[in-house]
């Protein structure tokens, strides 16, 4: 790598978005709770499922490079922000204590073995996952209206710092995929491919962060539109790389 690679990170606090706001600011009624609850832990255990994936990543020791332990630590951190954001969120609306919802989400298990083709190495792990934030970026925008529908504005403002982490995310990632595998530019298509590809396919969310998009809200021809425009970002960056 020719240049120092130092993931970006935003800076905001749950506390202070969310500082003030009760239940009593909830005003989703509740037949609108009842169709709303499945979406809102839908979102929460998706965030939370990101230490599942770190783990799995770390653990198996994959040899990975320092400057990608670093965008894991700085995506890591955020991820759990927004942990604590939506578990706040669902907690105020749903009515559940806090430590209840916990006790649940710390059941979840991550099954990777279905994921695991696309985790090969480094550079795949990298395209995975800025194809992933990219995917996150366009759902939690349209997620808006939603969230700002339940009550109080700071839900939305909160829908809208997840959507700009995970932008900064996908940009971080793209990054560092252009300071350390320029070289593999050719592989960009076939590896986004391969990613989109299973994303159509897979019937059931497995816990595993990446790739939770079996829902109504996306359907194939949103992740081929995101699958291709990462293609061409990654290509286009790496290419101006090869090129200095």
């Amino acid at each position: 790598m020719t240049s120092t690679y130092v993931p970006r990170q935003r800076a905001w606090s749950v506390s202070d978005l969310l500082a003030g706001v009760t239940s009593a600011d909830v005003t989703c009624s509740e037949q609108d709770l009842s169709a709303a609850e499945p979406r809102l832990w839908i979102d929460l255990a998706a965030e939370w499922d990101a230490r599942l994936l770190e783990a799995h990543i770390v653990d198996a020791n994959r040899g990975f490079s320092a400057e990608f332990h670093a965008f894991l630590k700085v995506w890591a951190e955020d991820e759990e922000q927004h942990t604590e954001g939506l578990l706040r969120l669902y907690s105020l609306v749903t009515g559940e204590q806090e430590g209840s919802v916990l006790s649940r989400l710390r059941a979840r298990v991550g099954d990777f073995r279905s994921v695991e083709p696309l985790l090969e190495g480094e550079f795949e792990v990298l395209v995975l996952l800025a194809y992933d934030e990219a995917m996150s970026t366009a759902g939690y925008g349209e997620d808006i209206p939603f969230y700002r529908s339940l009550g109080p504005a700071s839900f939305g403002r909160l829908l809208r710092e997840l959507k700009n982490d995970e932008a900064m995310h996908y940009r971080n990632a793209v990054e560092l995929l252009v300071l350390a595998h320029s070289h593999r530019v050719e592989d960009v298509p076939s590896v986004v491919e391969r990613v989109v590809q299973f994303d159509e396919a897979q019937e059931e969310y497995r816990a595993t962060f990446v790739l939770d998009h079996a829902t109504d809200q996306f359907d194939g021809a949103k992740m081929e539109r995101v699958g291709e425009s990462v293609v061409r970002t990654i290509q286009r960056r790496m290419r101006r790389q090869l090129d200095r």
